[in-house]
């Protein structure tokens, strides 16, 4: 929050308002592009998402009041900003004038952790929300294809990470399984959102380490397959975060506990340490020394001959 810029809300008497500089006939939207936004994760689930279930009423006509607005951001977003609003953006933090609207919305509308709430207003669901970014990125899959009719392997995308939980041995897993059946990428995500989009689209399998990378799986075709590798000590946050939303998204989820041993913490610290004994407990003492243990001093290297299991249920999902 110390990345967002503080608002206040003044009441006026009855007839005692500010004169208006300028005057608008269409609502306005009024939220932040501080805080956790340009990781993706917080991106849809802090920003797009709300923004989202907020807009839909309006038909696009409404004007979006930016504060801390970060270009960048409204760049790497414009196709989808474009789509729920017809109105440029307005950098409401380098406006010295009074702008007046018959209705403003200060903050965004959200339901849970990357997800839509269907029964609460404006009656969404995220699949909705799916269709929207399919219509948004002209995306060409909306389920995947049966290709053992069209004798085509299944494509796995390998989401590859070059900081925090780092998958060591990806080489040795991406080999693998193509040895299974797969046509495999392994590839870090990039920024363009617009061809990564097209790109995530094109896979009947995601995979990746616990992270923003998993985002992606909004873009994947109805009953795709997500597979979350999560780290030791993530159990709790694997199911608000990707398990329940993948479900909710109609894809398919599997999940890879990494044991202690597939863990570069193994060793780090003593035998009988919290680390290793609670990571839970580590947790309820604070999230910030629970994510410098866990999340960002963290990488694995998976045992491929426990880990082949799970790519051979991914197989047999498919096939159904």
């Amino acid at each position: 929050m110390q990345y967002i810029k503080k608002w206040s809300i003044k009441h006026h008497a009855a007839g005692i308002f500010p004169i208006c500089h300028r005057n608008f006939s269409i609502p306005a939207v009024v939220f932040s592009t501080g805080g956790y936004a340009g990781n993706q994760f917080h991106d849809f689930t802090d920003l797009l998402i709300p923004l989202y279930l907020t807009s839909q009423p309006f038909n696009r006509t409404v004007l979006f009041l930016i504060t801390d607005k970060r270009y960048s951001w409204i760049f790497k977003y414009k196709e989808i900003l474009n789509k729920l609003s017809k109105y440029e953006v307005v950098n409401i933090d380098k406006k010295s004038q009074v702008m007046c609207f018959p209705k403003l919305l200060f903050g965004l509308k959200s339901h849970k952790e990357f997800g839509i709430n269907p029964s609460e207003f404006p009656y969404h669901s995220i699949n909705d929300f799916r269709n929207f970014l399919r219509n948004t990125y002209s995306l060409e899959r909306e389920t995947i294809d049966d290709y053992y009719s069209s004798k085509q392997r299944p494509r796995m995308l390998i989401v590859s990470r070059n900081n925090t939980r780092f998958l060591k041995n990806e080489g040795e897993v991406g080999n693998m399984a193509r040895g299974l059946g797969f046509e495999v990428v392994v590839r870090e995500i990039e920024q363009n959102i617009s061809l990564v989009a097209k790109f995530v689209n094109s896979f009947d399998v995601i995979m990746g380490v616990h992270g923003a990378g998993l985002t992606n799986m909004v873009f994947l075709p109805d009953n795709a397959v997500v597979v979350e590798i999560v780290p030791f000590g993530l159990e709790n946050l694997a199911e608000p975060y990707f398990r329940i939303p993948s479900k909710e998204m109609k894809l398919r989820y599997l999940e890879y506990k990494v044991s202690l041993n597939e863990s570069s913490l193994l060793g780090k610290y003593a035998d009988d340490s919290v680390v290793y004994r609670d990571p839970g407990g580590l947790q309820k003492k604070g999230f910030l020394r629970f994510r410098s243990v866990y999340l960002d001093n963290q990488d694995v290297s998976l045992d491929c001959g426990r880990f082949r299991d799970t790519l051979l249920q991914a197989l047999e999902i498919l096939k159904n």
